[in-house]
């Protein structure tokens, strides 16, 4: 029989033996077919086996992620990472990387983990800061003080010191800034590049690299607007930039601008703040008389932000794609998720596997990891779809 040891696994039995002194299932599989994967005992030994076999087969063995550096010719060594969050985000990241760790380097403590914390997280002895092996307080009260504040992220990282800085979703992950003043402070950000940040992140310059590459969208202020970009450039993989006036194009200036673009698309529809995000800088208008209270609205819930307009989609569902993309131009989708379950434009609920849609939509949403190919992501990205 097989038994476990904490941190290891020792095996000296047989499948059949393993079955029978587990489960009687052997006279039932006629009737049954394969029994689906489930987390039981059965499960559990049979994968430990084949990890046994895995590693047995492997043709490496590295200690450290210096050696694992040098072995396949990488060009950074990471050993500390700051994570910019906190709660169920921070515990993730570490739970993932420790995992890794342990699986690549038989030591999960081998990438060690430095964690920002507020009174308000000491308060709460959050699970993450006890799971760090190191910690830094930071000032409370709103996240412009502490895990939004991209200042106060390159300043930490600097001290500590640490090679790379994680921030997860939310609060700064998706400022550009953090990024670039990384980049230059010789920190990596595991996250895309600042430029493809802004161009993805911003709804009007994505909306534009969408219709570039002839990804079908609703109509808008910029319906129509394209950047230069030739099948020469999609051959040599080269990536798309959305010229300033181009942009501009796309966004409406006033109240006047905006309400003859909705006119001339129909009502009813949406104005949008382009850095708008978590149900701020976002209203539905039905009618032109309530127009000029809206747009005044989403100027003030995103206070210097560009605007644009664009046709409501009724009766829709909010289908997503993640896309995984690297720094060489690699894209590949990683099936998809349903969240039109919403409140106040914010996802409550996000179903996976969707089975609201035909597969064939999926397999169309799937091609579209084009868009970040020309946009290299560097990183993890989700094509959204109404």
């Amino acid at each position: 029989m097989a038994k476990f040891v904490l941190g290891s696994f020792e095996d000296n039995s047989s499948d059949d033996e393993v079955v029978s002194g587990s489960f009687k299932v052997t006279s039932r599989r006629g009737s049954m077919g394969l029994i689906r994967p489930s987390m039981s005992g059965l499960r559990l030994i049979k994968k430990g086996r084949e990890q046994k076999k895995l590693d047995l087969h492997r043709d490496f063995t590295v200690a450290s992620p210096a050696e694992f550096v040098t072995r396949f010719g990488g060009n950074r060594v990471i050993e500390k990472v700051l994570i910019a969050n906190n709660g169920i985000a921070a515990v993730k990241c570490m739970r993932s990387i420790r995992r890794w760790a342990y699986e690549m380097f038989r030591n999960e403590r081998a990438i060690r983990f430095v964690v920002m914390v507020t009174p308000e997280d000491l308060k709460a002895n959050a699970e993450y800061i006890k799971m760090a092996d190191h910690y830094v307080p930071v000032p409370g009260g709103s996240n412009n003080n502490n895990y939004a504040n991209v200042e106060l992220i390159v300043d930490i990282a600097k001290r500590i010191p640490v090679q790379a800085v994680w921030a997860g979703w939310g609060h700064a992950s998706e400022n550009p800034k953090l990024p670039e003043l990384l980049q230059k402070n010789g920190v990596a950000f595991l996250g895309p590049p600042s430029d493809a940040m802004w161009a993805l992140g911003d709804k009007v310059a994505s909306t534009i690299i969408a219709q570039t590459v002839q990804i079908p969208t609703l109509p808008w202020s910029g319906s129509g607007l394209v950047a230069e970009w030739s099948k020469e450039d999609h051959e040599q993989q080269r990536t798309i930039s959305v010229p300033l006036e181009i942009y501009a194009q796309g966004c409406v200036k006033d109240v006047d601008d905006g309400l003859e673009v909705a006119k001339r698309i129909g009502f009813p529809v949406m104005i949008k703040a382009s850095e708008g995000g978590g149900g701020k800088g976002i209203r539905k208008v039905e009618t032109a008389e309530e127009f000029a209270s809206r747009f005044r609205q989403v100027q003030g819930e995103a206070i210097g932000s560009p605007i644009f307009v664009m046709k409501l989609a009724q009766h829709a569902r909010h289908l997503e794609v993640q896309v995984l993309a690297d720094q060489y131009g690699n894209a590949v989708s990683l099936f998809g998720r349903d969240c039109s379950i919403q409140r106040r434009h914010q996802k409550i609920i996000e179903e996976a596997p969707a089975t609201i849609a035909a597969p064939a939509v999926f397999d169309f949403m799937e091609q579209l990891d084009d868009c970040c190919r020309e946009r290299p992501v560097r990183s993890l990205c989700a094509v959204e779809a109404e």
